[in-house]
């Protein structure tokens, strides 16, 4: 017998309904002004109110993780959602701060895991950029901002004073930044033999998230629409048939399948 309770939490967490909409808005501005703190914290940690700020940070965090456990009823189906590990991973460096302070720049991780989740694009203009475009580009760019951040906090927690002007967070971005363009100034570099495959590692990957985010950009949009032979769901918008396999496209767009769910009476509220 499945509990009321559950079926209630689960349609506000997953559900389609106006309420439900509105109350993953209120979560989803509540995780970018997280986002936003994990941004700059690097810059007021020493400020003696800052631990409060990380305090109700976890307890939010402990109630979000254990009401969508709640919700899903499985623990293995809760442990499928990306952002589940990254809020496990970032409430143990709120709760053990002294044991994980160096790794605590991973916690920008949840801006890649909010932007990869349902919820981000179910509130987003009402799945107005849901499969499209849009959303690809978006996640392409969150994907290069979030690296950035994940290279410096690396870059800190590994060659902190190992070069003059390498002394903290800000410098740790710039040489990530000068780095990822391959623009390399010379002002800052680490000449350990880890420091080099370090760069060389930073060149490469920026290489191919600029040139995945410029292919995104200038790319034509296509018709999104899962060929019912080989999978293919990226065509061109005139398409009939795969250019894959030759099927013919039958399918509804993935964006229109997903409008014509929330029109029904009763919304899917699964994960």
């Amino acid at each position: 017998m499945k509990s009321p309770l559950r079926s209630r939490v689960r349609a506000l967490y997953y559900g389609h309904t106006q309420g439900g909409v509105r109350f993953q808005g209120v979560l989803l501005a509540l995780d970018l002004l997280i986002i936003g703190f994990f941004i700059v914290s690097q810059f007021i940690q020493d400020l003696p109110w800052f631990w409060m700020i990380d305090a109700g940070i976890a307890a939010f965090l402990a109630i979000d993780l254990f009401a969508r456990l709640f919700a899903l009823g499985s623990f293995r189906r809760w442990l499928k959602f990306p952002i589940t590990w990254v809020d496990l991973f970032v409430l143990a460096t709120l709760l053990f701060p002294a044991v994980l302070a160096n790794w605590g720049f991973l916690r920008i991780l949840r801006l890649w895991a909010v932007v990869q989740s349902e919820r981000f694009w179910n509130v987003l203009a009402r799945g107005r950029f849901d499969d499209t475009h849009v959303e690809e580009l978006t996640k392409s760019i969150v994907t290069l901002v979030t690296f950035i951040f994940l290279a410096a906090g690396a870059t800190q927690a590994l060659f902190l004073g190992q070069h003059p002007k390498l002394n903290n967070f800000v410098d740790a971005i710039y040489f990530v930044v000068t780095s990822l363009t391959t623009t390399g100034y010379g002002d800052i570099t680490i000449d350990t033999a880890l420091g080099r495959l370090f760069s060389v590692a930073l060149m490469i990957t920026g290489i191919s998230l600029f040139f995945s985010i410029a292919q995104k950009v200038f790319a034509a949009p296509q018709k999104i629409v899962a060929c019912s032979a080989c999978g293919l769901d990226r065509h061109d918008p005139d398409a009939q048939f795969c250019k894959v396999c030759g099927d013919k496209l039958t399918g509804p767009l993935r964006g229109l399948a997903r409008k014509a769910r929330r029109a029904r009476p009763k919304a899917d509220t699964g994960g």
